[in-house]
């Protein structure tokens, strides 16, 4: 090595588990990867049915091609992401539906008894 030259490498770990990567562990054997996973679908971006929509059309197209291509198997492994993607819409939106009639049942109780509230207070 020459006096003065500046090194431009990173020089190598000398830990016994540096071909491990950094923050995995072994402690679970997989399964808090595989449900974190399945939470972060379930909480993630999933959720907004236009998505939702665009993934249930583009299997749907995709099943299509492959039974032109006359893949049987490809195009019903199509047609279950389709029908996955819709069903997780459906709840979707009748949850959106729920929470959209309770706000508006609260809405209306605060109102009437806003109302309510408002004709005894001036008769006094």
């Amino acid at each position: 090595m020459r006096n003065g030259k500046i090194r431009r490498f990173r020089p190598r770990t000398h830990n016994k588990h540096s071909s491990r990567r950094v923050g995995h562990s072994n402690k679970n054997n997989g399964i808090h990867q595989i449900n974190s996973h399945r939470n972060n679908f379930r909480n993630g971006n999933s959720k907004n049915p236009q998505n939702l929509e665009r993934l249930v059309e583009k299997y749907r197209n995709l099943a299509k091609e492959a039974l032109s291509a006359g893949d049987e198997v490809l195009n019903q492994n199509y047609l279950q992401h389709s029908d996955h993607f819709s069903r997780i819409l459906s709840e979707v939106n009748e949850n959106r539906l729920k929470n959209n009639n309770n706000t508006n049942e609260e809405i209306e109780k605060t109102s009437k008894e806003e109302n309510n509230s408002s004709p005894i207070e001036e008769k006094k």
